[in-house]
């Protein structure tokens, strides 16, 4: 085996150290207020996945709605920055006709962290001193190993009656599973089975039509264009979509798309010449 000179191997450490640590992110959260009675955990849970998961954070009540995304981005040593995009809405007051009017604010909150540390976030603000109520966020980064495990996973334990909490893991997937069937009439095919990549390269299946006929389409796994608004961007509620594009492999056919979200669901695309495609997608299995 040939011996890496020295540029060599700094130039793979390099490398090794820019991809980042493996394994799963997790992040352990409790929502905790302040108030006459006390101290008071009011949530708590955890949210994991694949490095690149996403904790997004939801508290709504009567008078303040507060969602965020948290996120991290690994350093090259054990440093991990924690990254959160936060939208709130307070009520500020009625209008002259009885409507509630809200006041809508944006903004992000950095904390740099070494893995198993924890951070505390206060999303309306830090409170002032001597203050009878506070409400606070901690968030604790873990990485774990991957083993098998390629999908998110949350749990939450709220017990707030005032305000309705959640947790989500938010995956912007690589990989999907697609079935489609093909629907002429009154007549469908067996539904079919690919296993796509993202931005991948298509593939061409065979579907039968009624006893006799079959038909060849092109296949292709695409993300959705990005989204305009505002709250859906930073809070990245599109990140389980994705597109399905449809063609012709002899290019006879107009290419279509159709879009949905890995939840299994079907979704239909009326193809061009009378046809109607029936498509859902799924998160791939474990590897």
């Amino acid at each position: 085996m040939r011996r890496l000179s020295r540029p060599e191997l700094l130039l793979a450490l390099l490398v090794v150290g820019f991809q980042g640590p493996t394994g799963r992110v997790e992040y352990a959260v409790q929502v905790v207020r302040t108030g006459l009675g006390g101290r008071n955990v009011v949530a708590s849970g955890a949210v994991g996945g694949p490095l690149g998961t996403a904790l997004r954070l939801a508290m709504r009540g009567d008078v303040i709605e507060i969602e965020a995304l948290f996120s991290v981005d690994p350093g090259l040593d054990s440093s991990v920055m924690l990254i959160g995009d936060f939208t709130t809405r307070r009520r500020v007051g009625r209008s002259g006709r009885g409507l509630p009017l809200w006041e809508t604010d944006g903004y992000r909150r950095t904390h740099q962290l070494v893995w198993g540390d924890t951070a505390r976030i206060f999303p309306t603000g830090v409170p002032r001193a001597g203050a009878a109520e506070s409400l606070w966020v901690d968030v604790a980064v873990l990485r774990r190993p991957a083993g098998a495990q390629t999908r998110p996973q949350s749990s939450v334990n709220a017990s707030d009656s005032e305000l309705d909490i959640t947790f989500e893991a938010v995956t912007r997937p690589r990989r999907a599973v697609v079935w489609v069937t093909l629907v002429r009439g009154d007549t469908a095919s067996a539904p079919r089975r690919m296993d796509l990549a993202l931005d991948g390269g298509s593939r061409v299946m065979e579907l039968p039509v009624g006893l006799a006929e079959r038909r060849n389409l092109e296949f292709a796994l695409l993300r959705p264009e990005p989204t305009r608004v505002e709250r859906e961007r930073v809070l990245a509620t599109d990140a389980d979509m994705v597109c399905l594009r449809v063609g012709d492999p002899e290019g006879s056919m107009v290419r279509q798309s159709v879009c949905g979200r890995l939840n299994n669901v079907a979704y239909r695309l009326a193809l061009a010449d009378g046809d109607t495609l029936v498509a859902s997608f799924a998160w791939p299995v474990a590897r």
